[in-house]
């Protein structure tokens, strides 16, 4: 009888374990369903560009690709006139989003998400073996990486060089016998030439010889590459100051000063940022500092065998001055995957990247895009790029930017010494918080 009631408690108890069990499993596949629900990735991809972009690349081919490629993904696609990080900051600080990419802007938008944990670091899971880091320009690279972690890809990259007109260069005896524009090797040979190119007409300015650009978005790159070509660097000893104070960079605004003073070089970029590239265009410039970009961008109305470009002195040697527009993730966008796919696929992509190099001369990042490259000035250019610098990330650019073109300008018209704009400059850059900002 004890043996019966010990059989029925033992079969009891295997009963609920068994009942419990199958109840546990079933719950354990409704929560692996709704858990697999939960992190499965929309089928909506949002890209955010500046708007400029859309009119450079060919980005709604790219997405309508894409949406072929992928059947049932749609991509968006809006536009934002500036890197809006005010927009994104407020929206990512609620774990909100209206992107998935947001798309132009530099390092210096990037590293103030990064410091928040707003955007993704692309070290985990993006690079592979059909994007390796190796395949990018070392310096556009750089300028995505923050205190060694990659949270920005760049997408198109410009390096600081002279656009020159030939016709206007010929014009004034400046060819060899095959009809190749000089290069000048020393800042007093660009003036000779900003010297023989400039016109002037019954007291009129007809014809500039020279155009810097001098605007709100170009000063800091200008001067830079140009300090970057004449010394080999443009810092101080310390190899993370900005160099203000020593012999070439006071040479370099002595010459930019006399160059404004004899009337070779004109100072309307201060007011209109675009004024150089627009009397280039308009074949009024015989040469233009700025990015290198806008020889082909000319082309089209000057004609391509018209335009070319040249180092500006000293960078073929020392290299010149790169910068970029990139792409980030924002962390609160719930198609990470889809993002980075977009960005491998098709923003990555040689033939996205063809028509805008040979259209408009934006750089693709990567060195393997160049096979199908037109002119034959891409040859220098790309070099120059390999061994070109990058503008310092400091978490106080903002400010030195402003006082730069406060300081720079009244230097360059004649209102303040180069020895006063030497003082104020280091007091001002001393008096900055140099750190990146990620911490």
């Amino acid at each position: 009888m004890k043996k019966g009631k010990t059989l029925c408690l033992v079969l009891s108890l295997l009963m609920l374990v068994s009942m419990f069990a199958v109840a546990g499993g079933q719950e354990e596949k409704k929560a692996t369903g709704s858990q697999a629900q939960a992190v499965e990735e929309p089928k909506e991809l949002r890209l955010v560009a500046q708007a400029w972009m859309l009119g450079k690349y060919k980005i709604e081919e790219a997405a309508a690709i894409f949406e072929k490629d992928h059947p049932g993904v749609k991509v968006s696609i809006s536009k934002v006139d500036n890197a809006d990080t005010t927009t994104n900051m407020l929206q990512w600080a609620t774990g909100k989003t209206n992107s998935d990419i947001a798309l132009g802007g530099s390092r210096e938008q990037a590293v103030q998400y990064a410091a928040k944990g707003y955007i993704i670091n692309f070290d985990e899971g993006f690079f592979d073996d059909k994007i390796k880091k190796e395949d990018f320009f070392p310096s556009f690279l750089e300028l995505g990486n923050i205190e060694g972690t990659q949270y920005m890809i760049p997408i198109t990259g410009e390096v600081m060089f002279i656009v020159v007109n030939k016709s206007l260069m010929k014009k004034a005896g400046l060819v060899d016998a095959n009809g190749k524009v000089l290069v000048p090797k020393t800042w007093d040979e660009l003036y000779e030439f900003a010297k023989k190119t400039t016109i002037v007409e019954n007291g009129k300015t007809v014809q500039t010889g020279l155009c810097i650009d001098w605007g709100t978005n170009f000063m800091a790159y200008s001067y830079l590459a140009c300090l970057q070509g004449m010394k080999g660097n443009f810092f101080e000893e310390d190899g993370k100051t900005i160099d203000f104070v020593s012999p070439e960079a006071k040479a370099l605004m002595s010459i930019w000063a006399k160059l404004v003073k004899d009337g070779y070089t004109p100072t309307d970029t201060f007011a209109d940022m675009d004024a150089g590239r627009t009397n280039f265009k308009a074949g009024k410039v015989a040469m233009h500092i700025s990015a290198a970009s806008r020889w082909v961008e000319a082309g089209d109305l000057l004609g391509a065998a018209n335009v070319t470009v040249m180092p500006i002195p000293g960078t073929d040697k020392n290299g010149s001055l790169t910068y970029i527009h990139g792409a980030v993730i924002p962390k609160a966008s719930p198609a990470q995957n889809l993002a980075k796919q977009f960005l491998k696929e098709r923003l990555l992509d040689k033939d996205f990247h063809t028509y805008s190099v040979n259209k408009y001369g934006k750089m693709s990042p990567l060195n393997s895009h160049y096979t199908t490259a037109i002119a034959d000035e891409w040859k220098m250019v790309i070099e120059a790029t390999k061994k070109a610098a990058t503008t310092p990330l400091y978490k106080d650019f903002a400010r030195l930017d402003k006082g730069m073109q406060v300081e720079l300008q009244k230097c360059i018209t004649g209102r303040q010494t180069v020895d006063e704009t030497s003082i104020n400059l280091k007091k001002l850059i001393d008096s900055l918080d140099k750190t990146t900002g990620l911490k």
